[in-house]
């Protein structure tokens, strides 16, 4: 019987580590997509619940403003943020009613986060009334 010898060296080990991180790294990805802690972008507004429904509306005449949590809330037209929160609405709100015919045919839309202070919603509310609009609140339906 011949024997037959290897002139591979015995290199083998950095390769079996190699492939284990790359199953560790793998198996870690898998963890965390299953679980929803990848990172996402944009800002989430939880509304409060209620049962009434919003009908139709005309998006010429519609604003709809999302406002998030915050030291000073954040304040999003559209899915732009307003620097300087609540005194750049004010400008905003006066560079709409500048735009508007009538401005009582005009209707802000808060979407407002169920964090946001009370004082802060009242603020707000005030400022588009103030201005002659008319001030609606989004929110979830109701489950039950």
């Amino acid at each position: 019987m011949r024997r037959v010898r290897s002139t591979l060296r015995d290199g083998g080990a950095p390769i079996l580590l190699i492939a284990g991180v790359n199953l560790f790294l793998v198996l870690c990805l898998c963890v965390l997509l299953t679980n929803h802690l990848v990172p996402r972008y944009g800002v989430t507004v939880r509304p409060a619940e209620s049962h009434f429904v919003m009908d139709g509306y005309d998006r010429s005449l519609v604003h709809i403003v999302s406002v998030a949590p915050g030291d000073e809330p954040r304040i999003y037209v559209g899915s732009e943020l307003l620097p300087g929160g609540i005194s750049a609405f004010r400008l905003q709100l006066d560079e709409w009613k500048k735009q508007a015919k009538n401005p009582s045919k005009v209707s802000v839309v808060l979407v407002v986060d169920e964090a946001v202070s009370a004082g802060a919603v009242q603020q707000l509310t005030d400022m588009v009334l103030c201005c002659g609009f008319v001030c609606s609140y989004s929110a979830v339906p109701a489950l039950n």
